[in-house]
């Protein structure tokens, strides 16, 4: 390559100043030392690339820049890439074989594991049967207390709780299995083994994954998979037995609470009736209306006959002496007459015992007393009937021992493992150990290429 007497001098102060080439701060300070212009050398410097003679210099000053900037700037033949990959056919397929019998292996050998799965059907509340229930049934606004609690959560408290977890670690062993040092380190590995979830239909699954090891023989694998449909059938069992105990502590706290107040009501209802009695006892009292109305008729008939003598009274001082017996007989009728209807109004002159009717005075105060009485009375006989019906239903709700969760699938045996995925660890080492060989290839070539330039 034939160069300018002006190109070879821009090559020569190119090898004392390599950095003047992609430094522009450089270029400039040795441009302005050997009277350039900073434009001139640079354009000096780009015809040198375009010939080529700065890439021996460029390679024995940075050799890894130099072949990242080929790498960049030259353009890949697709022809040329199959070539080698045809030339170097050999090599990619052993590769290939290689790595994807040891994926094969390694599949092989890799412990399995093996899932079985409960399923619970959405859990139905009981909680409005107790007293809350009763009462929101009785009230105007009773459907405002009717919230309708989801038990879906409790059960998932439940089946995730430290109470679950170390009886299933207990009952199957489970601190050798994961050969943990404590419970801790086997409550750890269970809950990765264990997956709890509710469902977008409401149903609750419990899944349960039991691994074999490295190496494993036959019986191994059908240990795990009867192994896996235990724990899942056991983790359900818990939930009802724990269920089931909350449910009963429940209904005893409930149920204690009830007597206590049932019994006290006795107590008050007795008062109430004892307090209705002596009030009917003290004041004579029946009814208060029908004697207030046969009291009404007497005291009209008493007025009436009073009227009549006073009457016949007026007609005889007309005609008759003062002192005349018919008079004084009529006066002194009249005067009893008077003071019996003031018996009958004010209770003058006459005890309690020797009363049939109640004053007129009192009655307005009798019938609010006996409207209290009478109102305590019934409130009582109703709290009465309504603890009685509560209280033998809390002691039914303490001794009943029915299921509390229902079981919509059972955990099975599983036939099928559930991972590794044997297809996808081959088919991911084929892949990988494809792409691998080819893009070294590509990169060895391009390498031999510039150290051969």
């Amino acid at each position: 390559m034939k160069l300018t007497t002006h190109e070879k001098t821009i090559l020569e102060l190119i090898k004392k100043h390599p950095d003047i080439v992609d430094n522009p701060s450089s270029r400039k300070l040795i441009a302005q030392q050997y009277g350039f212009k900073e434009k001139t050398l640079r354009n000096r410097i780009g015809d040198l690339k375009k010939y080529g003679a700065l890439d021996d210099l460029l390679l024995r000053a940075n050799p890894l820049q130099s072949f990242e900037s080929n790498y960049v700037n030259d353009e890949i033949s697709m022809p040329l890439l199959v070539s080698i990959f045809w030339n170097e056919r050999h090599l990619i397929l052993r590769n290939v074989f290689i790595v994807s019998l040891s994926a094969i292996i390694f599949s092989l050998i890799m412990p399995k594991t093996f899932r079985s799965t409960a399923v619970l059907m959405h859990p139905s509340s009981d909680d409005q049967s107790g007293i809350l229930g009763a009462l929101s049934q009785q009230m105007p606004f009773g459907s405002l207390m009717q919230g309708g609690k989801d038990e879906s959560m409790d059960f998932m408290a439940i089946l995730k709780s430290r109470t679950v977890m170390e009886s299933v670690i207990h009952e199957f062993g489970l601190i050798d299995f994961y050969q943990s040092d404590n419970v801790e380190r086997a409550l750890e590995s269970l809950r990765e083994n264990v997956n709890i979830e509710i469902q977008e239909e409401g149903t609750i699954t419990t899944s349960v994954n039991v691994s074999t090891g490295w190496f494993h023989p036959e019986e191994e694998e059908l240990n795990a998979r009867q192994m896996s449909a235990s724990m899942a059938n056991y983790f359900i069992d818990q939930l009802d037995a724990v269920n089931k105990g909350l449910k009963i502590e429940k209904a005893s706290f409930q149920r204690l609470f009830i007597e206590k107040r049932y019994r006290q009501n006795i107590v008050d209802l007795k008062n109430a009736e004892e307090n209705f009695k002596i009030f009917q006892e003290d004041h004579k009292m029946i009814s208060l209306p029908e004697q207030t109305n046969a009291a009404i008729q007497a005291a009209s008939a008493i007025k009436a006959q009073q009227l009549a003598s006073e009457v016949q009274l007026g007609v005889l001082t007309k005609t008759l002496n003062p002192n005349h017996p018919n008079v004084v007989r009529l006066n002194n009728e009249i005067k009893e007459l008077k003071i019996k209807l003031n018996e009958m109004e004010y209770g003058y002159n006459i005890s309690d015992q020797d009363k049939l009717f109640p004053s007129f005075s009192e009655v307005p105060e009798l019938g609010i007393q006996l409207m209290r009485l009478t109102r305590e009375v019934e409130i009582q006989n109703t709290l009465f009937t309504f603890l009685t019906q509560q209280y033998e239903d809390a002691k039914i709700q303490e001794a009943k021992n029915t299921p509390t969760v229902q079981v919509l699938d059972k955990g099975k045996i599983p036939e099928l493992k559930y991972k590794p995925a044997r297809a996808r660890i081959v088919i991911i080492g084929f892949t990988f150990s494809l792409v691998i060989s080819m893009y070294y290839l590509h990169f060895l070539n391009r390498w031999k290429k510039i150290t051969a330039n």
